[in-house]
């Protein structure tokens, strides 16, 4: 069980991630189709994020009283019925309480699973397993909008298909159940000592969280708008996903065979031209628009994966729950800060707003990433 132990969990997580790539959609079209503005949309969407960052403390000191095995369910129950719970939202303040607890117990699932994985996985699999995990993450997200548009699905229930898929993992978690480690294993939480070690990975889950955040949000409104239909602009976040897996999968591959700075710099390159050349294809080229996103999601993948494996490497077993989740709160906190600027940027400026912010946000980690490089100390590697 030991060995297969860590499939399991990477499969969990394709099924938590699944039910979001479908909550990604459904959640701003029928909030949308209520009436709410996208600044709106983007204020209640960054409630998911809200609870993370607000007790992330009370909620380590539980995760390490209660144990993996049991946290896990009893975040997945609580993720199962805010699910449900939006079946039947019909004013704001509601959504904003769902919508809370939905992104608390999602992001605390996956930071557990996280930090389980890393400690199942030892020597040169860890690599390869991390990698799989980044890449079970975002092909979630993809089948989510392709799920939506299966006939035989009643686009009536969206919120109860997620609620399903949602406890799909308890059966896996038993399985697992006596390869949980023990609470000592755990440490606390200490964000500045993993900021201060892992300064460049922990920037780039910030802006990794607000294009992660913010393009799964707003892609398919953005493509609504820019004149595409559902459907159409539904394949827009699948693209981007399916490129975060593949193509970031081979990025994080690499880097075990080609400097791991080198690969995050032409990353980041490339994340940025397709960002600036979104705005103009989306007009003129329908593939041309799903390329783009092909290689920006590969690109900010490979990135992803790269940061979720030097973690792993730099931090010792009883520091792993402060790496992740201060990696999970630089992620957060990001896509809190991109879903409202976007929202924003989106009544104001129109289609290009959203683009404007993915480019100038990419663009000042580029610069900083090359200046953590020529700087004289030690950085990434």
């Amino acid at each position: 069980m030991t060995k297969v132990a860590p499939i399991l969990l990477i499969l969990c997580t394709l099924f938590v991630q699944l039910s979001s790539g479908i909550n990604y959609v459904t959640i701003p079209v029928q909030m949308q189709s209520q009436g709410y503005d996208n600044t709106m949309i983007g204020t209640a969407m960054s409630f998911e994020i809200v609870g993370m960052l607000l007790l992330f403390r009370p909620l380590s000191h539980c995760i390490g009283k209660w144990g993996l095995f049991n946290s896990l369910v009893i975040f997945t129950l609580a993720r199962a019925a805010s699910l449900f719970l939006m079946s039947y939202c019909t004013n704001y303040p509601l959504w904003l309480f769902c919508i809370f607890f939905y992104g608390l117990s999602t992001g605390l699932t996956l930071v557990i699973t996280q930090t389980w994985l890393n400690m199942l996985a030892q020597g040169k699999s860890k690599g390869l397993f991390m990698g799989l995990f980044s890449s079970s993450l975002s092909c979630g997200i993809a089948l989510g909008p392709v799920a939506l548009q299966m006939p035989w699905l009643n686009r009536i229930w969206p919120f109860e298909l997620g609620t399903l898929i949602t406890c799909i993992p308890l059966c896996l978690y038993i399985l697992m159940r006596k390869q949980q480690s023990t609470t000592q294993e755990m440490g606390k939480v200490r964000f500045l000592f993993a900021f201060r070690h892992a300064k460049v990975i922990l920037t780039a889950a910030f802006v990794g969280g607000i294009s992660f955040f913010g393009l799964p949000s707003f892609l398919t409104l953005y493509g609504m708008q820019n004149g595409l239909s559902e459907p159409q602009s539904q394949l827009l976040l699948t693209m981007f996903m399916i490129g975060s897996v593949s193509l970031g999968m081979l990025m994080s591959t690499l880097s075990s065979l080609i400097n791991r700075s080198t690969i995050v710099l032409v990353c980041l390159f490339c994340s940025v031209v397709c960002a600036v050349y979104l705005s103009i294809s989306i007009y003129t080229q329908y593939w041309l628009a799903l390329t783009l996103l092909f290689f920006w999601g590969g690109s900010l993948g490979g990135i992803y994966g790269i940061g979720l494996a030097s973690l792993g490497d730099r931090f010792c077993k009883q520091d792993q729950m402060t790496a992740n989740m201060s990696h999970s709160i630089m992620d957060s906190l990001g896509g809190m800060i991109g879903l409202l600027i976007i929202g924003i940027m989106l009544d104001t400026f129109g289609p290009e707003g959203m683009t404007a912010v993915f480019v100038t946000v990419g663009s000042a980690l580029l610069v900083f990433f090359v200046y953590e490089l020529l700087a004289p100390r030690p950085t990434y590697e």
